[in-house]
């Protein structure tokens, strides 16, 4: 069966996708049956296989952000994950997106309230420029 997307969900466009590329050679099968003259050519998958790879890291982070314990400083540690994985991928897709939301987190982001549960957090080892990502330095 194939997953329709869902408009009240932002991650069923990635099951969607996924579940997609699973049935593909039940896809082009069928749009042989139906003798479709539009079949999906090789490059039309490899653009979804870059999309996909692209949304899940967002997925394992807002997984993680989605329990219980989760605080500021969780959110730190998932969006350095989430851009360490969005580095090593070098499609233009991911580029974008990674700008997206380094714009989008600068803009909400409270620096100094960061700052604070840091400091709670380490005590005496807290040090501030090792410890606070900054999205300014990250690669564009």
């Amino acid at each position: 069966m194939v997953c329709l997307d869902t408009k009240t969900r932002w991650n069923s466009l990635l099951a969607m996708l996924e579940r997609f590329l699973e049935i593909k050679s039940a896809n082009s099968k069928a749009l042989i049956d139906i003798k479709e003259k539009q079949i999906f050519a090789n490059l039309e998958f490899e653009i979804l296989i870059v999309i996909i790879a692209g949304l899940k890291p967002e997925k394992i982070g807002l997984e993680k952000l989605y329990t219980r314990y989760a605080t500021l400083l969780t959110a730190g540690d998932v969006f350095a994950f989430i851009f360490g994985e969005l580095n090593q991928q070098n499609s233009e897709f991911v580029k974008n997106m990674k700008c997206a939301l380094v714009q989008r987190i600068s803009e909400r982001q409270n620096a100094s309230l960061v700052g604070l549960m840091q400091y709670l957090k380490f005590g005496r080892k807290y040090d501030a420029a090792a410890i606070t990502l900054d999205f300014s330095r990250l690669p564009k």
